[in-house]
C-alpha cells in the first residue's frame, strides 16, 4: 500500500468509525489493540464501584443499628463509655468486625446534622478503607468509605384512646355511623390485621393514629389525620400502670347501696367509702370529693338520673378477679364529673382493678353510652376489659378524657376533645409515647 493509499483509508476512517469493523486489512484489529484497555478499564471500575457501593450499603446498615443501640444508651442514662459499647454491640448485630478495619465513632449528643445538640440522641460514624480490585492492581490506594446516623427519642403522640390487647381482632372498633372526633391519638397495641377497625359509614378524626398491627378502613368510612397513618409500629406503654390501687377502707361503708332521688325523699351528696356489693345510682345524685371504692359489683347510673361530682375517683374492685364489677351508665342519664387532682389517682375517674378477669365481649364492658348526656374529665382506666363509649355519649366544651382499656369500642357519635392546659388543671398529663427512632 501506498503512502497515498494510506491516507485516503485514514481519511475515510476518520469521517466514518464504523469502517473500521468492516475493514478488511488489519485496520480493525488495530483500533481493538487501542480500544481494548479502555473497555477493561471502564469495566474494571464498574467492579470496584459496585464493590465499593455494596461496601457503603452495608456500613450503612452497621450505622443505622449502631445508631439506634447508643440512642437507648442514651435514653437509659448511661456514660459515654455505655453509649460507645452499645454502638458497637449494634454495629456487631449487624455485620461489623474490627479484624476487617472497621472504626465506630459515637457522638452523644450529635455534632453534625440536622440535631446538633440534642440530649436524648447519639450519632454514630463507622468508615474503613475499602481496597479496590482493578484501580489497585494499578496502584491506586483504598479509599475510605463511610457511613452515618443518627438516633433519637422522639415523641409520638399525644395518645387519649389507647387499646392495651396484644392479639384482639378489632381491638379499638368504628362501626355503624360513629363519627368520633379526637383532640389527640388513638394507639393499638394488637398484632391484628385490623388492629383498628374502621367501617360501615365510620368517620374518625385523630392525630396521630397508629397500630402495632395494621389499620383497616372499610369503603365507606373515613380517617381523618394530619400525621401519616402508623400501622405496624411500635407498642405504646400502659400509661397508668405503676399506679396503685386505693384500698382504705378495707371495710364496706354500705352494701347493697342504692342512691336515690323520688317524690317523698331526696338522696344527700354521698360520701367516698367503700361500696359493697355495687353502688346504683337514680335520681339525682351529687358526690362529695374523694375516693369511691366499689367492691364486687357494678357502679350503675339509672335512666334518667342526674350524677354530678368534682374531684371524684371511683374504683371498681373485687375479693376476686371475676367479681369486680363494670361501669353501667343508662339511656337519658346526665353525668358531670370531674377526677381526683391530688394523690396517687390524680387525673383519673374510673379505675379497674388490673386483677380483674379478663374480658372483651359485650357481656363483660363498661359501658359510656344509651344515649346518655355524658361529661366526663379524667382517666377512664380498664385494662382487663371492654370499654364501650358512644351511642349519643358526649365530652363537651375544652375538656380532657382518656380511654385506655383492654379494647374499646365506639357506637355513634362522639366528640371527645383534649385541651392540654384542661389535662394539666386537673392533674392529666398528655399521654407521649417517647420512641427510639433514626432521625437520619
Amino acid at each position: 500500500m501506498t503512502l497515498t493509499q494510506a491516507k485516503r483509508r485514514i481519511a475515510v476512517m476518520l469521517r466514518k468509525p464504523l469502517a473500521l469493523l468492516r475493514d478488511c486489512d488489519g485496520g480493525a484489529l488495530a483500533v481493538t489493540a487501542v480500544l481494548l484497555p479502555t473497555i477493561i478499564g471502564f469495566a474494571g471500575l464498574g467492579v470496584d464501584l459496585t464493590h465499593w457501593y455494596s461496601q457503603r450499603r452495608a456500613m450503612q446498615n452497621m450505622a443505622d443499628g449502631a445508631a439506634i443501640a447508643a440512642t437507648h444508651a442514651v435514653m437509659s442514662g448511661g456514660t459515654a463509655a455505655d453509649v460507645q459499647n452499645a454502638a458497637v454491640e449494634g454495629a456487631i448485630r449487624n455485620g461489623w468486625s474490627a479484624a476487617q478495619g472497621y472504626t465506630v465513632q459515637t457522638f452523644a449528643p450529635p455534632t453534625a446534622g440536622l440535631y446538633p445538640g440534642l440530649n436524648r440522641a447519639a450519632e454514630v460514624r463507622i468508615s474503613r478503607n475499602v481496597p479496590l480490585y482493578f484501580l489497585g492492581a494499578v496502584g491506586v490506594d483504598p479509599v475510605e468509605v463511610s457511613a452515618r446516623a443518627t438516633g433519637a427519642g422522639v415523641d409520638n403522640g399525644p395518645q387519649c384512646v389507647i387499646a392495651l390487647d396484644h392479639d384482639a381482632d378489632r381491638a379499638i372498633t368504628f362501626t355503624g355511623d360513629a363519627h368520633v372526633t379526637l383532640g389527640c391519638g388513638i394507639a393499638s397495641n394488637s398484632s391484628s390485621n385490623r388492629s383498628i377497625y374502621i367501617a360501615g359509614e365510620a368517620i374518625l378524626e385523630a392525630n396521630p393514629a397508629q397500630a402495632y398491627g395494621d389499620i383497616y378502613i372499610g369503603n365507606n368510612a373515613t380517617l381523618v389525620t394530619q400525621s401519616p397513618v402508623q400501622p405496624y409500629s411500635q407498642r405504646v406503654d400502659d400509661p397508668y400502670a405503676d399506679v396503685i390501687m386505693p384500698v382504705d377502707p378495707a371495710t364496706c361503708t354500705e352494701t347493697d347501696f342504692w342512691a336515690q332521688t323520688g317524690e317523698t325523699y331526696v338522696s344527700p351528696a354521698l360520701q367516698p367509702g367503700r361500696y359493697c356489693n355495687g353502688l346504683r345510682i337514680n335520681g339525682t345524685v351529687d358526690l362529695d370529693p374523694g375516693i369511691y371504692i366499689v367492691a364486687d359489683g357494678d357502679f350503675e347510673v339509672g335512666s334518667e338520673a342526674v350524677l354530678t361530682g368534682d374531684e371524684v375517683t371511683i374504683v371498681l374492685t373485687g375479693a376476686t378477679p371475676g367479681s369486680v364489677g363494670n361501669v353501667k351508665i343508662n339511656g337519658g342519664a346526665e353525668i358531670t364529673l370531674t377526677p381526683t387532682t391530688t394523690g396517687e389517682m390524680a387525673g383519673i375517674l374510673f379505675y379497674q382493678d388490673p386483677n380483674a378477669a379478663p374480658g372483651t365481649s359485650s357481656i363483660i364492658e363498661s359501658k359510656f353510652n344509651g344515649e346518655a348526656q355524658v361529661d366526663l374529665t379524667g382517666a377512664l382506666y380498664f385494662p382487663q376489659r371492654q370499654v364501650d363509649y358512644g351511642g349519643g355519649a358526649s365530652a363537651a366544651g375544652a375538656s380532657c378524657l382518656h380511654i385506655v382499656a383492654r379494647t374499646v369500642e365506639f357506637t355513634g357519635e362522639a366528640n371527645i376533645t383534649n385541651d392540654p392546659a384542661t389535662c394539666a388543671a386537673f392533674g392529666l398529663q398528655e399521654v407521649n409515647q417517647l420512641r427510639v427512632q433514626l432521625v437520619e
